[in-house]
């Protein structure tokens, strides 16, 4: 044989190796997957040859946004990966309906500063605001509207591209199967094209901050916050520093409505500006007990200061700093997230189950928020079988395998405490939860792989999560 030509076939064959292959993960960096490529969509075109040439390939298709899940829900080995950030532009706002049709790859904060020039202001929208509407869909996120509930209860109607190429119409009334299954569906029945969301105006909002003991928060909110129409955001934070008020004492923020717009249009405030303050003081809290202390009373005379009696828009209340947070980067440890929902009545006992197992493994745990969740009904995964508080952990993890497997062993008690009262843990996170944890916490499991069989019956679209549990 020639030198060139066997040059060439060794130049191929190097090329076309493993070595070459692209490597993707996610924020939680325990997912290290080769996917066979990244397809950057910016038309329907471009889903639409990557659906074809999933079909002639026989390979599968991921779906990823922001990639802030932590289990693979954006990734599958070997997959065409569809990166949506490029597919992000309004195409209509109806200002008499309150209406709004995006790309399914926008973001909420972009979403906001186009709204907010008509005075319009996302009625239910995943905090914080750098999230894709797509990707929220596909996790059925809440936020700080905990009248609002779910972002699936202000969706008007969507469009998706199933795995045969065909587009599809959705409303509650129009395909109902595919509306329970694609909201909190994680994206395994075909690619949200674009959404009709409905807005709500961007009132002028008085926030109240108010500190309270654990044990007398449930009737606080009953009667304080669930019980006045006027108030319409909420969220609450948990101390972290681990002594004897630990998981005890709280912090309340709440906006109440005054039912007023502006007098013409408040531009939209930048949250990252208190990142020069935050960061340092944050960073100083993953450090231990003291740095956690020094952190939790700086907040709470910040927080005391800025958030009494300040009157801001809805727009602006919904806007939250995160680069503090989120831009943490090292080779060795990466920030993680669980959320567990709740019972109303149950959460006392529930954080009563949560503090010896956080301060037995020595969790990094850096904050807790707490949200209130109305119960779900017209979704086929629902997380909030009732009325439910969303108790939400920030922690710092470790990544060697030991420290994984430790961090796993953890978070099956801590489902099984959320199980044993009622409640429920979240999917987009790590895959650490038991086959038969998964299943008593997701019943419905079984009906999407019926529907997979009738939308996706050559299991296209897929990912970890579908992986791991839907088997």
């Amino acid at each position: 044989m020639p030198f060139h030509q066997l040059f060439k076939i060794t130049l191929i064959v190097f090329l076309t190796s493993s070595s070459f292959a692209i490597t993707l993960n996610d924020n939680g960096q325990i997912n290290t997957t080769q996917v066979s490529g990244v397809i950057h969509i910016k038309s329907e075109a471009d889903m639409l040859n990557a659906i074809q040439k999933a079909n002639n390939q026989h390979l599968p298709i991921a779906i990823m946004g922001k990639q802030h899940s932590q289990g693979g829900q954006s990734l599958a080995a070997k997959a065409i990966e569809l990166d949506m950030l490029s597919f992000n532009k309004v195409l209509k706002i109806d200002q008499e309906k309150k209406q709004v049709t995006v790309q399914s790859g926008i973001t909420w904060g972009d979403l906001q500063k186009y709204i907010n020039r008509y005075n319009l202001a996302i009625k239910s929208m995943q905090s914080p605001n750098i999230f894709t509407v797509g990707g929220s869909i596909s996790v059925n996120a809440h936020g700080d509207d905990f009248r609002a509930g779910a972002v699936g209860n202000s969706i008007v109607a969507f469009n998706i591209l199933l795995a045969n190429g065909k587009k599809v119409s959705v409303t509650p009334t129009i395909h109902p199967k595919l509306w329970s299954s694609v909201i909190g569906g994680y994206g395994l029945f075909g690619v949200i094209t674009d959404v009709t969301l409905q807005l709500t105006d961007n009132d002028l909002l008085v926030s109240q901050y108010h500190e309270i003991k654990l044990d007398n928060f449930v009737n606080y909110f009953r009667e304080n916050i669930l019980g006045k129409k006027e108030v319409a955001l909420f969220y609450a934070h948990l101390n972290i520093v681990p002594d004897v008020d630990f998981l005890q004492d709280m912090y309340v923020i709440t906006y109440v409505d005054t039912k007023k717009l502006p007098n013409g249009v408040i531009p939209l405030d930048n949250p990252d500006k208190w990142n020069a303050i935050l960061t340092p003081v944050f960073n100083i809290s993953r450090q231990g007990k003291l740095g956690k202390n020094l952190r939790w009373n700086t907040e709470k005379r910040i927080f005391k200061r800025v958030y009494n009696n300040r009157t801001v828009t809805r727009n602006n209340a919904m806007e939250k700093p995160v680069k503090f947070a989120s831009n943490h980067y090292s080779k060795y440890n990466a920030d993680w997230l669980q959320e567990y929902f709740i019972p109303v009545s149950q959460l006392t006992e529930f954080i009563k189950a949560l503090r010896p197992i956080i301060l037995e493994n020595h969790i990094n745990l850096l904050n807790v928020t707490i949200r209130y969740v109305p119960a779900e009904s017209n979704i086929i995964l629902p997380y909030a079988k009732e009325n439910c508080f969303a108790v939400v952990l920030y922690f710092n993890q470790g990544l060697s395998a030991n420290e994984v497997m430790h961090a796993k062993l953890w978070t099956q008690k801590l489902i099984d405490a959320a199980l044993s009262v009622g409640g429920n843990y979240y999917l987009p996170y790590q895959n650490f939860a038991s086959d038969s944890q998964f299943k008593r916490a997701y019943p419905g499991y079984e009906k999407i792989i019926k529907l997979k069989k009738i939308y996706d019956p050559k299991n296209i679209f897929t990912n970890k999560l579908y992986q791991t549990y839907f088997k």
